[in-house]
């Protein structure tokens, strides 16, 4: 659920952009004025500064992803509209480096302003199947708003009707992550290394006997290879 001070911080947007899908970020910036900067040299993927009285967001010169850029413009709008007591201030980027800035609390009061503003939670209901989410609905919701498969992958599983999917993220073999609408997903019952090659499988098949930690009898799979060795797997079926 959405908290009350991202709600009212997308508000602020809403109250001066017309929403439409994809946001358009760089409306946003220009109108609580902010200027964007792709091109710096930066130990961090963006920050949120205050150079000669302007605001600034600064974004990793070596993250090439478009989708990648927008969550992080949109991650330090978050700072911005959440944070901007605590706006650091100064006049040399490469100073940045020797502050940790941003405790862990506000990275995720962040994240989830820059998922909300991305992806509404609401507009994401009117995408969202009956049925138990496959990668087909994933496509489809990451093309609407214009985001990474992966963010699709994540906000739609969370928001499952089924709420059976389990989505789970290996780097070669080994779990990096995992997500589950099913609040009764421990990560003990989460394979640390998945039990089916993630090089040779089908990208879609039911398979019964490898997922039996989570699932009573055959499993609908998907894998999608999101970047790299990192491979994205899409579990649904009966859950234990």
């Amino acid at each position: 659920m959405t908290s009350q001070k991202i709600t009212d911080a997308i508000e602020i947007i809403t109250s001066f952009s017309q929403v439409r899908y994809p946001v358009d970020l760089e409306h946003i910036c220009k109108e609580l004025g902010l200027k964007v900067k792709k091109n710096r040299p930066l130990d961090k993927d963006g920050y949120l500064v205050c150079q000669n009285g302007k605001k600034v967001i600064l974004v990793n010169g070596r993250i090439a992803n478009r989708h990648r850029q927008n969550f992080i413009i949109a991650h330090e709008l978050g700072h911005f509209l959440l944070h901007r007591d605590q706006l650091y201030s100064c006049d040399h980027v490469s100073e940045i480096a020797r502050l940790n800035i941003n405790n862990q609390f506000q990275e995720k009061e962040a994240n989830a302003f820059a998922s909300e503003l991305l992806i509404p939670h609401d507009e994401l209901l009117k995408q969202m199947p009956i049925a138990a989410v496959t990668f087909s609905d994933i496509f489809r919701i990451a093309d609407f708003f214009d985001v990474s498969v992966t963010h699709a992958a994540m906000q739609a599983v969370m928001s499952s009707n089924a709420e059976s999917e389990v989505l789970i993220c290996y780097e070669g073999q080994k779990r990096k992550w995992f997500m589950s609408a099913n609040s009764y997903t421990y990560p003990r019952m989460v394979p640390n290394y998945c039990p089916v090659n993630l090089v040779t499988s089908n990208f879609e098949t039911d398979i019964t006997g490898a997922w039996t930690s989570l699932y009573h009898g055959s499993v609908h799979q998907e894998i999608f290879n999101s970047y790299g060795n990192q491979h994205l797997v899409l579990l649904s079926g009966n859950r234990i």
